[in-house]
C-alpha cells in the first residue's frame, strides 16, 4: 500500500494545525528551552518575511498559555522540548498570554492606522470577554475594558491598552501574562513609506513603551520584526532588552530551515537529486553561523511540483525592496551593479542594525543594514577594527534574490 506523502504546510501559521494534521513538520520546539534557559526579559528576535516567525510564536502560545492547557500539552508529546525533561515542561500551561500581530496593521494615513489599531484591539480584548464581568477587576477597570472593547477609544487611551490589558489578566488569574507580539515594526514600515512615520512613531513610543517598559505586570515577553527601530525611544531605558538579529548566534537555527531540515524534507519528498540546485537558489541566508534556507521558498517549491521560480520575492510585503532601491546614489547604484555583474562580489558597510527609517534615502550604511535585516543581501564576514568598531562584508545571498536585482 502506497504511503500517503505529507501536505507542504504552505501559509500555515498555526503551531496546533501543523502537527495535529498531515502536514510536514519540522521540530523547532528547541526554542522553547533555550528560551526558558534564556531566564526572562524582553527578547526582539530580527528575520526576514515568512522565515516562520508567526508560525515560533504560536507555539510559544499554545505550550504556556493556562486555556486547554492540558489539551495543548498532548501537542508536544514526542517532541524536543519533552525529550529536554520535565523541568522544561513544567512551565506548560501556567500562564495568561496575550498574542498579537500587527502585520495586518498597514494603513495609508495616520487616520486610517488609529482606525485599523482600534478594530484590531476590538478583537484582542474580545479574546478575553470575561474580564468584562471579573468582580477582581474594579469598577473604572471593567469601564476601561468596555471602552477598548466597544472601539470608543480615543488615541491616548489606546496607547496604553496593551499594557493595562496584561495588568488586569494578573489581577484576575493571580499570574503575570506573557507578551507575544509578532511583526511589531510592520505599522512603522507602512507609516514610512506612506509619509507620516514620525506621527506613527510617536503612538508607538506610548503603545510598546507602556507594555515594555513601564508594565510590572509583564511576566517576560518576545516580539519578532523586521528590523530593530532604534534612537526612537522605543526601546531605550530597556534594560532587560535581549536582541537576536541576523548577525547574532543565539536561535539562530529556529527560523527557516537548516542543511540538515533542508535535506531531509528533499529525501522525504524523494526529490534528494534536487538538492544541489535547491541550495543555489534559496540557500545562502546566514544567521549567526548557522546556514539557512528560505522557509517560504522551498515549501512552494516542493508544493509547486519542485518548479525552481522566484516565490519569497514575489510575495507580499517585500515590495520594501523597490522602495529602497529608490533612494539609491550614484555610489550605491554602481556597487550594487557590481554585486549583480559578479556574483561572488561584496560590499562592506559598518554593523549598525538600529534602523532610523529616514536614513536610508541619505546614509549608505543604513540603505545596507536594511537589505541585510530584510533578506536581500547576507553578512558573509564580520570584524572589529582598531576603534572598536564593527563591520561586515555583504554579498546576495541567492540566485531568487540575485532575479530580484536584475528586475
Amino acid at each position: 500500500m502506497e504511503t500517503q506523502r505529507k501536505a507542504m504546510p504552505v501559509g500555515v501559521e498555526d503551531f496546533k494545525d501543523l502537527v495535529t494534521k498531515n502536514y510536514h513538520f519540522v521540530d523547532k520546539t528547541r526554542f522553547i528551552k533555550e528560551l526558558l534557559d534564556a531566564r526572562g526579559g524582553v527578547t526582539l528576535i530580527t528575520r526576514p518575511r515568512r522565515f516562520g516567525k508567526t508560525l515560533a510564536l504560536s507555539m510559544l502560545q499554545y505550550f504556556f498559555c493556562m486555556e486547554n492547557a492540558e489539551e495543548n500539552r498532548k501537542l508536544f508529546a514526542g517532541l524536543d522540548i519533552e525529550k529536554a525533561g520535565e523541568q522544561y515542561m513544567q512551565a506548560q500551561g501556567t500562564r495568561p498570554v496575550v498574542f498579537l500581530t500587527l502585520k495586518e496593521v498597514r494603513s495609508t494615513g495616520f487616520t486610517s492606522m488609529l482606525e485599523a489599531l482600534s478594530e484590531f484591539l476590538w478583537k484582542l480584548y474580545g479574546k478575553f470577554d470575561y474580564l468584562a464581568g471579573s468582580e477582581r477587576l474594579s469598577a473604572r477597570e471593567r469601564e476601561y475594558f468596555s471602552t477598548i472593547w466597544n472601539e470608543k477609544a480615543g488615541a491616548e487611551k489606546m496607547k496604553t491598552a496593551l499594557s493595562n490589558l496584561m495588568g488586569m489578566l494578573e489581577k484576575h488569574h493571580g499570574e503575570k501574562p506573557l507578551l507575544l507580539l509578532d511583526e511589531y515594526d510592520a505599522p512603522i514600515l507602512a507609516a514610512w513609506e506612506n509619509g507620516y512615520y514620525r506621527e506613527c512613531m510617536d503612538f508607538m513610543r506610548g503603545f510598546l513603551g507602556s507594555a515594555l517598559k513601564t508594565n510590572p505586570s509583564l511576566s517576560f515577553a518576545v516580539l519578532t520584526g523586521v528590523a530593530r527601530i532604534s534612537k526612537e525611544s522605543i526601546f531605550s531605558g530597556l534594560n532587560n532588552l535581549k536582541v537576536c538579529s541576523v548577525l547574532t548566534e543565539r536561535y539562530s537555527d529556529i527560523f527557516g530551515f537548516t542543511q540538515a531540515e533542508a535535506a531531509r524534507l528533499m529525501e522525504d519528498c524523494e526529490v534528494k537529486d534536487k538538492l544541489p540546485e535547491l541550495k543555489q537558489w534559496y540557500d545562502g541566508y546566514l544567521f549567526g553561523n548557522t546556514e539557512i534556507y528560505n522557509p517560504w521558498s522551498v515549501i512552494q517549491f516542493v508544493d509547486n511540483g519542485c518548479k525552481f521560480q522566484r516565490y519569497w520575492i514575489n510575495v507580499s510585503g517585500n515590495s520594501i525592496l523597490g522602495v529602497l532601491l529608490k533612494s539609491v546614489d550614484e555610489a550605491r547604484y554602481e556597487e550594487l551593479q557590481g554585486l549583480l555583474r559578479f556574483r561572488a562580489s561584496s560590499v562592506v558597510a559598518l554593523v549598525d542594525e538600529g534602523i532610523i527609517y529616514p536614513d536610508i534615502g541619505t546614509d549608505s550604511n543604513a540603505l545596507y543594514m536594511m537589505l541585510m535585516t530584510t533578506g536581500y543581501l547576507k553578512a558573509i564576514e564580520t570584524w572589529q577594527d582598531a576603534r572598536g568598531r564593527w563591520w561586515c562584508r555583504l554579498q546576495i545571498p541567492n540566485r531568487e534574490v540575485l532575479l530580484a536585482y536584475e528586475d
